[in-house]
This record gives structure tokens, C-alpha cells and sequence, in this order.
């Protein structure tokens, strides 16, 4: 009898944690978004004036930039199903449908990014900027198969583990 409570108290815990972890990892993912767009501000001390000014501005782009992550998100699922299935072909058809959108996106974030430096002192705008191409440097490693700001790969000619 103590072997079937336990085992029932086990399912009913592992029933209760596995329902909620879909919006979990959904705001796990919105998590890193908005991590990412306030790494722009790392290192910056604004006013409470620049602090509502650069929450005007960022409220002012969430609307559309949000709209253009929708419309992309069926096509990146096709990617990433086709990416599971090793269908390179359907994959990149499916990536190739994103490319206007995505340009849309980037597009819309340059303006915002433009926008938000205009609002800080030049001394905040030199900070920005370090941000700005420390985030960027970042996306490119990923982009080239790396893996951003983790490092190395583990697997990577030269490296050795200690």
C-alpha cells in the first residue's frame, strides 16, 4: 500500500508540473525578447524623463513588431518541422517565404534602436552603441553555427576539456 501512494503522489506531481509547461517555455521565450532589448540599456543610468521617453518609444514599436513575429511564426514552424525531419529543401522554401517579413522586422528594430539613441546624452549613446555591437556580434556567432555568448563549442578543433 505504501509502494502505490508513493507511486501516486509521484503521477499526481509530475501531472501538475507537465500542464503548465507549455506557457512556461512560451514565457521563457518572451523572457529572452525582452532581455535582449534591455541589454541595449545595460550599463546606462537614465532619468526618470529618459526612463518614460524610452518606454513611449518601445510601446510605440511593440504593437508592430508584435504583429510581424505572428505573421512569422506558421512559416518558422514549417522550418522547424522541416529542419526535424532533415528536409533541407523544404526548409530553406520555408525560410525563403520569411525573408520579407524578417527584413520587415529588422527593418522596424533599426528605427526603434535609432529612435531610443536620439532620446540619450552622448555619453549614454557611446554606451549604447558598445551594447548595441556587443548584441550584434552575438547574433552573428549564432547565425555562423556558434553559439553566441556560451563560448565555444564543445566539440570545436583546439579546445580541450581540463
Amino acid at each position: 500500500i505504501a509502494i502505490i501512494s508513493l507511486l501516486t503522489v509521484g503521477s499526481v506531481a509530475q501531472a501538475q508540473n507537465a500542464t503548465p509547461g507549455a506557457p512556461q517555455a512560451r514565457q521563457q521565450r518572451n523572457g529572452r525578447f525582452e532581455k535582449g532589448r534591455g541589454r541595449l540599456m545595460r550599463g546606462i543610468k537614465l532619468s526618470d524623463a529618459e526612463k518614460a521617453r524610452v518606454k513611449e518609444i518601445r510601446e510605440r514599436y511593440k504593437t508592430e513588431s508584435k504583429t510581424l513575429r505572428e505573421s512569422l511564426r506558421p512559416a518558422m514552424q514549417d522550418v522547424r518541422a522541416a529542419r526535424q525531419k532533415h528536409d533541407t529543401v523544404a526548409m530553406k522554401a520555408a525560410w525563403d517565404r520569411t525573408t520579407a517579413d524578417r527584413q520587415k522586422l529588422d527593418a522596424l528594430m533599426q528605427r526603434e534602436r535609432a529612435e531610443i539613441r536620439s532620446a540619450l546624452t552622448p555619453e549614454q549613446q557611446m554606451q549604447f552603441d558598445a551594447n548595441v555591437k556587443q548584441l550584434d556580434e552575438r547574433r552573428a556567432g549564432r547565425k555562423n553555427g556558434g553559439r553566441g555568448h556560451r563560448g565555444r563549442k564543445a566539440n570545436a578543433v583546439g579546445t580541450s576539456k581540463s
